[in-house]
């Protein structure tokens, strides 16, 4: 009988032994499941901030606002040295170092040269500028200035043999041209000259493509750089 009793106690106190065993496991995986949900709330992309942030309300060296664009999407225009009314970005305008030049200016005056009646005559280039703004006033002569932009004629002999046409803008410049200029069959013809007038606050310029026998069918825009 004692025998029947001791073998019942020793299989109660092992019975008890397992379960304390299992009781630990099912605590220890329940915390390594706890970690494993809050590494997968991380953004393995994150974003972040630092002290190379694009402020889309400032405007950098380049003269644009927020990546070039303001506000819905507008270009803003960089900062420009000619009158930009109305005008149309052209790297090459007015641009004294890539260009011959030539100037005129009208002021009513008592200089011969200021009197506003005959043309500033390029030598051996089948080109002639004069200015058509006219001033009374002294004050204001600088504004009667036009510059012509123009790159050298290729042939000089092949001028002069067709006659001229002629360009009028009223108010601001006159511009005369060989025919030549026109010629597609002379190599090396750079017909796109620009003429700049002092009339505005700034500068404004003009893109003329001498590429018609008839002065006013020709191509002309007002442009800036």
């Amino acid at each position: 009988m004692k025998l029947l009793v001791s073998i019942f106690v020793i299989v109660f106190l092992c019975s008890c032994g397992v379960d304390t065993s299992s009781n630990s496991v099912n605590s220890s995986a329940t915390t390594n499941s706890n970690i494993g949900i809050g590494l997968d709330l991380i953004d393995p992309n994150p974003i972040h901030s630092d002290s190379n942030t694009t402020d889309t309300n400032s405007t950098d060296n380049n003269g644009t606002n927020g990546g070039g664009t303001n506000g819905g999407g507008s270009t803003v225009t960089p900062e420009s040295d000619f009158d930009t009314v109305g005008a149309i970005y052209d790297a090459s305008a007015c641009n004294a170092s890539t260009y011959q030049i030539a100037r005129d200016a009208s002021y009513n005056g008592v200089n011969v040269g200021e009197n506003g009646s005959s043309f500033f005559s390029v030598k051996d280039q089948g080109l002639e500028i004069r200015s058509e703004h006219l001033e009374g006033d002294s004050v204001n002569a600088g504004k009667t200035w036009v510059t012509l932009f123009y790159k050298s004629f290729p042939d000089i002999k092949s001028l002069n043999l067709q006659g001229y046409t002629s360009y009028l803008m009223e108010g601001v410049f006159f511009l005369t041209y060989d025919i030549a200029w026109s010629d597609k069959s002379i190599p090396g013809i750079n017909n796109t000259v620009y003429v700049q007038s002092n009339m505005t606050t700034k500068p404004s310029c003009y893109r003329l493509i001498l590429n018609n026998v008839v002065g006013t069918q020709i191509s002309m825009k007002k442009v800036y750089r």
